[in-house]
């Protein structure tokens, strides 16, 4: 229906493939997608014979009831009639006016638009099917989901781009554009509208040379059906070839699935394991379907102590991969209000509290399934893992003591000591340490790492050390220094700050309290591959690990709570100096 001869395989024998004797394989639906628009011609040489294919598909939306009486209509020559265009021309009762060009009419049956097509520009799909299924252009005429990238209409924008440049097409082999539309959004869209979907089909196919003899009956026209419409196939005699015009009528039940049953085979059949064993899907957790059964009590009272507590909940555990989408896309955010708590943001679709255990893995309860869109639970049942390690004491202090807590995670530990360090500078010496502090500065750029990996370790190095080390007003702790220090020996903002701070102390004190902020230091530059020797292995060494560790995640920490730790000593010396 819509493949394209691209060598000989594609052709076993000439006169069968012109006179479209494959027709019985016809499908409008290919891989999920259906074609609403094709235009152009592609001429393939396939050795013994050079072949043309020639498209004209439009298509426009019916009223159900009105389909069958559509699939018996004539379509010889009816087919260029289904060209919508953004206005229509038109004169009534000696006026002339314009008005959107939204039907037409068929044997007295309304023909809706679907594809808008344009003069000059690419065909657009029917801005109505857009906005129901909130679509966001990414590219020329290539629309996504706004929430999960899913590619819903595709169009070749290069391809587009090219051809519209050119004065004519004159002597190019492939001019062929489509327009495609993801069955199982189009199938929601007809259901939603009461309406079925009619493909107004052309294809030409011709032969510009051959070394067989080709065989056209006497009969210009044939007519016979195709999937339940009416086609007329003509003879075209000067090229020699045929032509097929075909009303192809799709009614939303020919569409196997719809994206919604999509989702709710996600809901319904996807489960997440819990620390317990047992299995719940979203919908199961939803309804708290099997929660008696597993001795989940709902409300959770009535135990004697944390142990018997423990088991009146569902904990779900995930690797820490299942956080990365969320960090990395803009849409989305990750925040540590805490040293095991987590708060997982999707646009305006998911606010969802979490916890870190002592293997790093994430963990919620299996209510909170619920707080996950269902285009999310995908995502989150891939990342779905068996229970390993403890069930975070945070997490037991909120949800069984019903307490706060109060502790920092280590990304805050380092931006609340960089702000305590600021405000002490400022108050003993009347100017500001840090040019930005606080909420000037974006947690989630230093946060846990998503990976545990030296390379994504590196990455969040370089971050910390930007706001810890370059964030530095290397000026304003050059004021401080007594002036016997020359300051053409000061090399840059972090040596600044050991003159600083062994002049409030001493040489090992200042050596000691800048360890982890020259670990720190040593991973930036190990990241920005001006490698100093023996840099990877002083900063591991630094921080008390040997040099061929892979313990990412625990570096990690250890680095920045060390570094938050020794902001502090600077502070209390501060505060003893004054």
């Amino acid at each position: 229906m819509y493949d394209l001869v691209e060598d000989s395989r594609d052709i076993l024998e000439i006169n069968p493939w012109l006179a479209f004797e494959d027709r019985d394989q016809f499908d409008p639906i290919d891989d999920g997608w259906i074609t609403v628009y094709r235009t152009g011609h592609k001429t393939t040489d396939v050795g013994s014979e050079v072949v043309d294919q020639g498209f004209r598909v439009h298509c426009f939306l019916v009223d159900q009831e009105d389909l069958d009486a559509f699939s018996g209509i004539e379509p010889y020559g009816e087919i260029p009639k289904f060209d919508f265009y953004p206005m229509a021309y038109g004169s009534r009762r000696g006026e002339e006016y314009w008005e959107e060009d939204l039907t037409q009419c068929i044997d007295g049956r309304e023909a809706k638009r679907f594809v808008m097509k344009f003069t000059k520009d690419a065909p657009l799909v029917d801005t109505g099917f857009v906005e129901y299924h909130k679509l966001v252009e990414r590219e020329k005429r290539n629309f996504e989901r706004y929430d999960t990238d899913e590619k819903v209409v595709r169009f070749p924008a290069d391809k587009w781009n090219y051809l519209s440049s050119q004065s004519d097409h004159w002597g190019l082999d492939d001019t062929i554009l489509s327009l495609e539309v993801r069955a199982s959004f189009l199938k929601d869209y007809l259901q939603e509208r009461g309406s079925a979907l009619v493909l107004a089909y052309f294809q030409s196919r011709d032969v510009k040379s051959t070394e067989e003899d080709i065989q056209l009956p006497d009969e210009d026209r044939e007519s016979f059906g195709i999937l339940g419409g009416k086609a007329t196939r003509g003879v075209r005699r000067t090229m020699p070839g045929y032509e097929l015009h075909w009303f192809c009528p799709i009614h939303p039940s020919d569409i196997p699935y719809s994206h919604e049953e999509t989702l709710r085979e996600s809901r319904e059949n996807l489960k997440f394991e819990t620390k317990q064993g047992y299995r719940f899907s979203k919908q199961e957790a939803m309804r708290e379907d099997g929660f008696e059964e597993a001795g989940y009590r709902r409300p959770a009272i009535g135990a004697e102590d944390v142990d018997e507590a423990l088991n009146y909940f569902g904990w779900t555990f995930f690797d820490p991969e299942v956080l990365e989408k969320y960090r990395s896309d803009s849409r989305g955010s990750v925040s540590e209000w805490s040293r095991q708590g987590l708060q997982i943001e999707w646009l305006d679709k998911m606010s969802l509290r979490a916890y870190r255990n002592d293997e790093d893995l994430i963990v919620i309860i299996v209510d909170d399934l619920a707080k996950i869109p269902d285009e999310e639970i995908p995502h989150w049942y891939q990342h779905n893992t068996s229970p390993r390690g403890e069930i975070p004491e945070e997490m037991i202090t909120n949800y069984i003591k019903a307490e706060f807590v109060d502790s920092e995670s280590p990304a805050q530990a380092v931006i609340n000591a960089v702000t305590e360090l600021d405000t002490a500078f400022q108050e003993a010496y009347g100017q500001r340490l840090y040019r930005e502090t606080g909420e000037e500065l974006d947690a989630e750029r230093l946060m846990t790492l998503p990976r545990n990996e030296r390379e994504a370790l590196l990455d969040v190095m370089s971050k910390v050390d930007e706001v810890v080390v370059e964030n530095l007003d290397k000026g304003n702790l050059e004021a401080q220094l007594p002036d016997d220090v020359d300051e053409d020996d000061i090399e840059g903002e972090k040596s600044a700050l050991w003159e600083f701070v062994r002049e409030l102390s001493d040489t090992d004190k200042a050596n000691e309290i800048l360890t982890p902020i020259n670990s720190v230091h040593d991973f930036r530059q190990e990241d920005s591959h001006r490698r100093v020797t023996g840099g990877w292995s002083r900063a591991v060494q630094a921080i008390g690990y040997p040099e061929d560790s892979t313990g990412f995640r625990e570096i990690y920490r250890d680095t920045l709570r060390d570094t938050a730790a020794s902001l502090r000593e600077i502070i209390d010396l501060i505060e003893e100096q004054n």
